[in-house]
């Protein structure tokens, strides 16, 4: 019986063109958007490696400086692009990919992409992630508002119950109609871009690919049984029509930009100027008790510091930073991630919102995968500044006038080693962003449950 509701269901969808029309309007964007996602990756892949080897080679190849100088001129680290980035890109366009390492301060991201993008940019990345999030709810709302609206309209669903066929088959039936549509249309589309990522995928790729699936399929679960929910509980197709829509665009339009407002003003972060006041502020105020306790100078490179001594000044100097940079940045990087648990709970409200927060995170293109490279590339940087450091203290001239006249040469820029970023496996997606697969499933269930006592009690008036 499952089979037959199905089938007839499907063939109305094709014989009315609302599958044709709207439905391969959407597959014509979503190939589109893996093709120009996995061009683009490649593309930017390449130019990252690319960069960070350009980079280092002239790193080692700088020839003979004095230390600090070459510490003040840093280097420059690149974020690999996820694999997974050709279906998400997430906040990558938004946040940068490259951080300058240079003495003293800790760097942060530049090269927004978005920042030489137009204003469109708000709607939304031509992206599979941002099409199945926004447009797949409203193909369902297209073929599926008239599930039982139109049968009440039309007489044939008394028809129906009187032969025997229960309300529970006619929705599963119909909900089967619903995914094999779906499946057509979306299936092409993943398979293109799990052909893409087969190449040269690990085993953690494919399981993340797995669990993107796997949340999209909760998402459009979900849509598909409160589609035909509404659609039960209206007595006309065109009430159903207007319902839904208003549904998609509250829940899809509206809503997940009035919750990210609502997350930063319960949440407020600082402002850039504001910001880097207090860190200075702060830096300058540690600096200056460590210089005291170590050099018994109150002021930062006070003239009656031997320029003997300059090299273990500079290490006393980051050392006294380091707990200061930890400090603000983390509490920065908290108060991001709190508006981002707020907004994931807030998900109950707009599914759409807890699926992209799980869509980027299994993505790893989501603010935990992208503090993470921050704190690698900090890392480094603070390891160049050691090696400079202890350099400068071994080879400290006793009379000081010749500090500034010494030369370190290849051995010193060396003993800095290559950069490599090893991005965190999906245990760390999940660990982050477990409330968003729990809400998506949540709502599943709690959608689940609304089409069938809908059906149940509506049908049976």
């Amino acid at each position: 019986m499952l089979g037959l509701i199905a089938r007839k269901e499907f063939r109305e969808f094709v014989r009315d063109g609302r599958m044709i029309w709207a439905g391969g309007l959407m597959v014509v964007l979503l190939i589109t958007s893996v093709l120009l996602g996995w061009q683009q990756q490649a593309a930017v892949q390449a130019e990252r490696v690319a960069s960070q080897e350009l980079d280092y080679d002239a790193w080692l190849n700088q020839g003979p400086r004095h230390p600090h100088n070459a510490a003040d001129q840093g280097m420059h680290v690149f974020k690999p692009s996820p694999p997974l980035s050709i279906i998400d890109p997430g906040i990558d366009p938004f946040v940068g990919s490259t951080i300058w390492l240079q003495a003293h301060r800790q760097g942060e991201t530049k090269f927004r992409p978005a920042q030489d993008a137009t204003g469109l940019k708000r709607f939304g990345n031509l992206s599979p992630a941002w099409i199945v999030q926004v447009l797949a709810p409203l193909l369902i709302i297209i073929l599926g508002f008239s599930a039982f609206a139109t049968e009440r309209e039309q007489g044939t669903l008394r028809q129906l119950l009187s032969m025997g066929v229960a309300g529970r088959q006619l929705m599963w039936g119909k909900a089967l109609a619903l995914v094999l549509a779906l499946g057509v249309l979306i299936v092409p589309g993943a398979l293109l871009a799990l052909g893409a990522l087969a190449g040269g995928a690990s085993g953690d790729v494919l399981l993340r690919f797995a669990l993107l699936c796997l949340g999209y399929a909760l998402y459009l679960g979900a849509v598909i049984f409160i589609v035909l929910g509404v659609s039960a509980m209206c007595r006309h197709s065109r009430t159903a029509l207007f319902v839904l829509l208003a549904l998609w665009i509250g829940a899809v339009l509206i809503a997940p930009r009035t919750i990210a407002d609502v997350a930063t003003r319960t949440f407020p972060s600082p402002s850039r100027v504001g910001f880097d006041e207090a860190l200075s502020a702060d830096l300058d105020g540690a600096s200056e008790k460590e210089w005291m306790r170590n050099f018994n100078v109150s002021s930062a490179w006070d003239p009656k510091l031997p320029l003997s001594q300059w090299g273990k000044a500079l290490q006393v100097d980051d050392h006294s930073g380091y707990g200061v940079l930890d400090d603000h940045f983390g509490r920065l990087w908290d108060t991001f991630e709190r508006q981002q648990k707020l907004q994931e709970a807030a998900g109950v409200v707009a599914p759409v919102v807890a699926l992209r927060a799980f869509s980027m995170a299994v993505s790893g293109t989501d603010f935990s995968h992208h503090r993470h490279f921050s704190n690698q590339a900090e890392k480094q940087r603070r390891l160049l500044q050691e090696v400079v450091s202890h350099d400068l203290i071994e080879h400290a001239d006793p009379l000081g006038d010749r500090h500034f006249s010494y030369k370190a040469g290849p051995e010193l820029w060396a003993k800095v080693p290559r950069f490599t970023y090893d991005p965190p496996g999906v245990g760390f997606a999940l660990r982050k962003h477990w409330l968003s697969l729990a809400v998506l499933i949540a709502i599943f269930l709690a959608s689940l449950l609304f089409a069938r006592t809908a059906v149940t009690r509506r049908l049976s008036a």
